[in-house]
């Protein structure tokens, strides 16, 4: 996930924030911030991203930042509008999405979000279950198109 959030052919994406929140045990919970515009390490494979999770976990990597928040902490912190990524919502096409925002999803299954929290959309990318990498990417390719920026290279 932290590799599709900001990482694209040409490096570091620089308009992403990437924020795993891990609250299984055995220190939880964790939350990890990614800036993409300040991280200082390569996402080129998995094994470099674990290295930079490992460094990050450590406090060892500038651009990412170690706190003890749960989700509704991070939530309630983001300042964006939140739109929920999940199978029953929306299609991504038939929607507007805001200029900034914060979207959710989690790894193996739909999010529960605590009772306070607002979401202003709710939005699928399709039918079936993807992986959540593959949804981040779907994204940025959707948002990429819708937002104006420039085409990404093709990799062959």
């Amino acid at each position: 996930m932290l590799r599709a959030a900001l990482w694209n052919a040409q490096g570091l994406r620089k308009d992403s924030v990437f924020v795993a929140v891990l609250e299984g045990p055995p220190n939880a919970p964790l939350s990890l911030t990614f800036k993409g515009k300040e991280l200082e390490c390569y996402l080129l494979n998995e094994f470099e991203s674990v290295e930079c999770i490992r460094r990050c976990m450590k406090g060892e990597l500038k651009g990412c930042k170690v706190e003890r928040k749960d989700l509704g902490e991070v939530l309630r912190s983001i300042g964006v509008p939140i739109v929920l990524l999940s199978e029953d919502g929306k299609d991504i096409d038939e929607v507007k999405i805001p200029k900034s925002f914060a979207v959710v999803l989690g790894s193996q299954h739909d999010v529960e979000l605590p009772s306070d929290i607002e979401i202003s959309l709710k939005v699928s990318v399709g039918p079936r279950s993807y992986l959540a990498s593959h949804c981040i990417s779907f994204l940025h390719y959707k948002l990429d198109a819708t937002m104006g920026s420039e085409p990404r290279q093709r990799l062959s």
